[in-house]
């Protein structure tokens, strides 16, 4: 039985194989490399439990660089995203309309690199589907304020795998624009800052000889997480379209939500970033 399980699944495996590699698909284009400067609004919403029960939210005007590389089997994108956001409570308190207790600041950094190969196309959709794997590198670091003279830090650094889909869809077989919608998920990480039971009690911070340098001695004390410390999904969707044959427009909507474990199964660290972003794009 085992045998003719494993026979039928090598049978539809070779067929899906064979029909999606085909080179009589409607969808064609030369390969591209694509470079796109994005700014806009990033919306964060940050539950830090280790630190306090409330939920702080804030806005920014973000940084994204972004290359793309569209070859005719598969796909290679990179990002690099940055700000650095205000978050404010239900209870923040201002002093001449500077918030001066109970706000974050908050920095936040995110590279990342995929790689996909196609796995199927729609002729008639005009949409082929990309599967991968996401390298993604991402710091968090918050500063909470809760009183003028009285602040403490908290931060995920999270460096890990992900799982990645990607889907492409042309509206026209003629014309390069197209959209995209990119889902992502972690799969295993590489996590600093584990087993904070506070700001000042945690596991990483009892062995540190401050007269070194901290950050390796942070590194060497890092974890490796997966579903059990961490849970996250990255979503999103862009629209590219060309004014000319080398210089476009790209209007982008991402979604992050992750929810970290601080400290066993106590404390956690949720964090929810929604992005809308226009971009400069050039084509070589």
């Amino acid at each position: 039985m085992r045998s003719r399980s494993f026979m039928i699944l090598l049978l539809i495996v070779t067929v899906m194989h064979a029909s999606f590699s085909q080179d009589s698909s409607k969808i064609g284009f030369s390969p591209r490399h694509i470079f796109t400067v994005s700014t806009g609004i990033s919306l964060h919403a940050v539950r830090d439990e280790m630190m306090s029960p409330l939920l702080y939210r804030g806005t920014q005007a973000p940084l994204a660089i972004s290359y793309r590389f569209r070859g005719t089997e598969n796909r290679h994108t990179a990002l690099f995203y940055f700000d650095n956001t205000g978050l404010n409570s239900s209870i923040t308190q201002r002093s001449n309309d500077v918030a001066v207790s109970h706000y974050i600041k908050n920095f936040h950094l995110t590279f990342e690199y995929s790689y996909s190969t196609r796995a199927a196309v729609f002729d008639d959709l005009n949409t082929m589907v990309f599967l991968g794997a996401r390298l993604s590198s991402l710091l968090n670091l918050r500063n909470h304020y809760f009183l003028p003279d009285n602040n403490h830090m908290s931060a995920e650094q999270m460096t890990g795998l992900d799982i990645y889909l990607l889907t492409e869809t042309s509206f026209q077989s003629a014309s390069h624009n197209f959209l995209s919608i990119e889902i992502s998920i972690p799969c295993i990480s590489y996590a600093l800052l584990n087993s904070r039971y506070n700001a000042n009690v945690s596991e990483d911070f009892d062995d540190l000889d401050f007269q070194q340098s901290l950050l390796w001695q942070l590194v060497k004390t890092g974890g490796v997480v997966s579903f059990n410390r961490l849970f996250g999904v990255q979503a999103e969707a862009s629209y590219m379209v060309f004014v000319t044959n080398h210089i476009g427009f790209d209007v982008r909507y991402r979604m992050k939500y992750y929810s970290f474990a601080q400290f066993e199964d106590l404390f956690h660290a949720r964090v929810l970033n929604n992005q809308l972003l226009i971009g400069l794009t050039v084509t070589l």
